[in-house]
């Protein structure tokens, strides 16, 4: 069984908005970030029970993980009978309880 992983739609938006920031310094910086976002995907469905429980973000059903490469890029997922769902991608330095409310 192939692990399954699917976004919310959130993540696409988040992704861009991302990329277009890591753009205005670094124009490669930005493909990376994205390529290195979905091997974090695929990583992630095959390994859904790891990442930190987001407990003190008031979620207790959801982790974070960090991209690699792009450290302060979190990674919030949920697991599900089908595989996992990707539910956020945003920076640490954001107010993350805020932006995982909306």
């Amino acid at each position: 069984m192939n692990p399954r992983w699917e976004q919310s739609e959130y993540v696409f938006c988040d992704l861009q908005a991302a990329a277009r920031f890591i753009r205005r310094n670094n124009f490669e910086a930005a493909s990376a970030f994205l390529e290195a976002a979905y091997n974090a995907f695929e990583f992630l469905a095959k390994n859904p029970g790891i990442g930190r429980k987001r407990v003190d973000l008031g979620f207790p059903d959801v982790r974070s993980w960090r991209i690699a490469g792009f450290r302060t890029y979190l990674i919030f997922y949920r697991e599900s009978p089908e595989g996992i769902q990707i539910w956020r991608v945003l920076h640490s330095a954001r107010d993350l309880h805020q932006h995982l409310e909306d």
